[in-house]
């Protein structure tokens, strides 16, 4: 899907993105619930949505592998954004805490490379005794620190349990993101005339599949909603909070505006 790049050269998903992704999403669901997101347009009730929804934040994303086909690449200044968005959601489930002093601990190793354990046997080519990762960054396989807790943290993020990671420096990680992100230069044209219509040709950057980002919901308890329109969704929000009801209706999010020709797809995982 199309990001912004962001003003440290990581890419994110703005926050109105997500939550404009969410409604239209639980529009074809629950015509109802989108109302938990905030009034529509043209609505008289005018009231602040119940749910609050976090700029989605990078954590990992693959690179090409000169032995292995590929691995996913993760970073110290990403992970350490990760524990703290885990930080803030510990608000509401006490064991998010314990899961950000983990990736913290991973993200503060010195020295080494903290990688899923098998990387070295996946990755490391024989005679050269380094990986290579999109043919300019070199990782030494005495420099790989194969970790339970990397395999951990591929899990939780939901990577698949076959897939490699490893947090390498924060700048090798940024340069290999800039050699990952697929640009695709595009054009409008007239049919009638032949032409190029409008400003010409412009570029677009995707992320390549597989990226992964994190995001918070936060918002207050159903307790505190007063406004009419709470009346039509008792019966769905039963004993649930506002947050839970959206996240169990809503799988995949479109976000972008390319979703009929296949990009932009976005599946939810919840940590």
């Amino acid at each position: 899907f199309a990001i912004q790049g962001g003003c440290i050269g990581f890419p994110f998903i703005y926050c109105s993105s997500i939550k404009g992704s969410i409604k239209t999403a639980l529009y074809h669901r629950n015509k109802d619930l989108i109302y938990l997101l905030g009034p529509e347009q043209g609505d008289a009730e005018k009231y602040s949505s119940p749910i609050a929804v976090m700029t989605s934040l990078l954590i990992s994303f693959p690179v090409r592998s000169l032995k292995g086909i590929y691995t996913n690449v993760t970073c110290p200044l990403l992970l350490r954004r990760f524990a703290r968005y885990l930080s803030m959601a510990s608000i509401l489930n006490g064991k998010y805490d314990e899961i950000a002093k983990k990736i913290e601990k991973i993200a503060s190793i010195p020295g080494k490379f903290p990688a899923t354990e098998g990387f070295s046997d996946r990755h490391v080519i024989e005679g050269l005794e380094k990986a290579v990762l999109c043919e300019e960054v070199y990782v030494a396989k005495d420099l790989i620190d194969e970790r339970n807790e990397v395999n951990e943290l591929r899990d939780l993020i939901g990577l698949d349990s076959s897939e490699s990671l490893i947090s390498l420096r924060d700048d090798d990680a940024k340069g290999l993101m800039d050699r990952s992100l697929i640009r695709i230069t595009r054009i409008r044209i007239d049919r009638d005339r032949k032409t190029v219509e409008g400003g010409g040709l412009w570029t677009e950057e995707a992320v390549p599949a597989g990226a992964v980002f994190a995001t918070v919901f936060l918002g207050y308890s159903k307790e505190y909603l007063k406004w009419d329109k709470l009346s039509k969704l008792k019966e769905y929000l039963g004993d649930r909070e506002p947050w839970d009801v959206v996240l169990d209706n809503v799988r995949y999010l479109i976000i972008g505006g390319d979703e009929t020709i296949g990009r932009g797809i976005v599946e939810l995982k919840e940590v």
